[in-house]
Formats: structure tokens, C-alpha cells, sequence
């Protein structure tokens, strides 16, 4: 599966995508919870998929809090060029070691990006002092900070971030899970338009359908979320993941992108190539580093 040039038209990339073997690297944070999805998934099962759908190019994102993780992720990128770019795991509360894994990874030319399990972190954890200073190194870097929030905990920290290097392109990963059906809904929809107020943040529109406890979800599910996100962030920050194949555990690929893609493309009808594509290009720079 080839992929052409971003700049030659704007193409459907899904921006959440895991990669993980085992027998590589564990998955620290699988239970008993995850027997579904507690098996290999490479690159072999989702092309495929991908082909499918018409999804032209993908950023994977680190599962695993493991420097080991990260290289296979490189490893896979290497190999396959549908893979735009990874979002990598970095130390970030010893700012010795991190600066020496992003002086290595810098060198990698799909490196675009840097994530921490967050939510199994203690509270407020993002803002200590040497995470801090890990960070500022991601803002002068000019790298993406993703973050796996977890409403309602983690989006204070969210906005203190976003204040204090307004150069940092945050991205929220999964809405910060919104509570979908409970009457936390507005809780939430508040503390997103809180987080979107900065024009560094972003978010993915992904995970939704994870967030659900009914097997039967449908289009008319995901569409409230959707609409306070493009109300939150307008057009122009929002992007489409499936978060495949943390997905599978309430889905499968076809209608988590499709139903997905599709809420985005409803409630945006004008901006839909921005949704499932363009923004990505532009928030991950990836128009000159994608293979003809």
C-alpha cells in the first residue's frame, strides 16, 4: 500500500492507531478486561482494514511506557510507508534521559510525537517540576505533546499547560472521554471548551465507541460529542482516529472509522477533508515526509 504526497491532495488519515507484539514488548496495562485485544497486532492485520476504508496513511501512537515499544514502532514505520509518523514514548520526570532519547529520536524522520500513559499517573503528575521541564523540551523541539485525558482529572492540567508554553501543540486524545448518556455530559463539555479557549490545543475525535457500554451503538451516539467538539474547537483543530485495536473491544475497524468519520463528515459537511486529513497534515507537519 503506497502512499503519495500529502500536498498532492488531501488524504484520510486515521490518527490513532496502535502497533504491538508481545513478544516484543508487553503491554503493561492489559487485565483480564483486555483478553480481546491481548494478542499481536502488526501491520499485517490492519492494512488491509485501511485499504478498505479508503484511509490513505495512519499515525501510530505508543501503547507501552517502554523504550522498547517506541523502537518497534520505528521499526514498523521503517518498513511501511502508510505509517506518516509515531508519536513515541519519552521519560518525561527524569529530564536527563529524556534529553538524551530525544536527541536519538529527533534523527528518525517520522518522529512527530511524544505520549505518557498519563492516567496511570497520580494526579496532577503532568505538572510536577520535572515533568515541566521535560516539556518546555517538547515546545522548543517544536514536537507534539499527546495526552490521554481522562475527563474530569486531567483537564485543569490540560489548560495550566496550555498557559505556560502557548508554542506546545497539545493534543487531547479521545475527547477526554466523555461520559456518554450521563449527566456528566456538560460537566464535560465544559471543561473541553475550557481546554479549547487555547489555540494550542487539539484534539482527536477517537475511542468513542470504548466510552459506550452497549455493544448496539450507533451514529446517533457519537453524534453529541462531535457536536460540542466542533463547537468547542471549531473545524480547523479537531482530527479522526479509530484508536484500532483498543477499538475491537466494542467494534471492529469498518464501523468505528466508518460511524466515526461519518459523525464528523455530518455535523461538518464543508470541512470534512480538514476532519479526515488535512488537519492532521498540517498540526503533525507531515506535507515533506511522507514517501512518493
Amino acid at each position: 500500500m503506497s502512499v503519495t504526497r500529502l500536498d498532492s491532495r488531501i488524504q484520510r488519515i486515521d490518527t490513532h492507531v496502535h502497533l504491538w507484539d508481545a513478544a516484543h514488548t508487553p503491554q503493561p496495562w492489559m487485565t483480564g478486561e483486555h483478553t480481546a485485544i491481548a494478542r499481536p497486532f502488526g501491520p499485517a492485520d490492519i492494512v488491509q482494514l485501511l485499504k478498505r476504508n479508503n484511509v490513505d496513511a495512519v499515525i501510530v501512537v505508543q501503547g507501552a511506557c517502554l523504550d522498547t515499544d517506541t523502537d518497534y514502532l520505528f521499526a514498523e514505520a521503517e518498513s511501511n510507508d502508510w505509517i506518516a509518523a509515531v508519536t513515541a514514548w519519552v521519560c518525561l520526570d527524569e529530564p536527563q534521559r529524556a534529553t538524551e532519547r530525544l536527541d536519538a529520536l529527533q534523527r528518525k524522520p517520522k518522529f512527530r510525537g511524544v505520549r505518557h500513559l498519563t492516567h496511570n499517573e497520580p494526579d496532577h503528575w503532568l505538572v510536577r517540576q520535572a515533568t515541566l521541564e521535560c516539556l518546555a523540551m517538547l515546545e522548543e523541539r517544536d514536537l507534539v505533546l499527546e495526552i490521554p485525558v481522562v475527563f474530569p482529572r486531567h483537564f485543569d492540567d490540560v489548560v495550566a499547560l496550555a498557559k505556560r508554553f502557548p508554542r506546545l501543540r497539545i493534543v487531547i486524545d479521545h475527547l477526554g472521554k466523555p461520559p456518554i448518556g450521563s449527566p456528566d455530559m456538560a460537566p464535560w463539555a465544559t471543561a473541553l471548551a475550557a481546554a479549547a479557549a487555547h489555540p494550542n490545543v487539539f484534539a482527536k475525535v477517537s475511542g468513542l465507541n470504548t466510552t459506550l457500554v452497549h455493544a448496539d451503538w450507533s451514529l446517533g451516539d457519537l453524534q453529541p460529542c462531535v457536536e460540542v467538539a466542533l463547537e468547542c474547537f471549531g473545524p480547523e483543530r479537531l482530527m479522526c482516529g479509530s484508536d484500532w485495536p483498543v477499538a475491537l473491544l466494542n467494534g471492529d475497524y469498518d464501523r468505528v472509522w466508518g460511524l466515526t468519520s461519518a459523525a464528523l463528515t455530518a455535523a461538518a459537511p464543508d470541512a470534512s477533508d480538514q476532519l479526515l486529513g488535512g488537519n492532521a497534515q498540517r498540526i503533525y507537519r507531515l506535507d515533506n515526509h511522507l514517501q512518493p
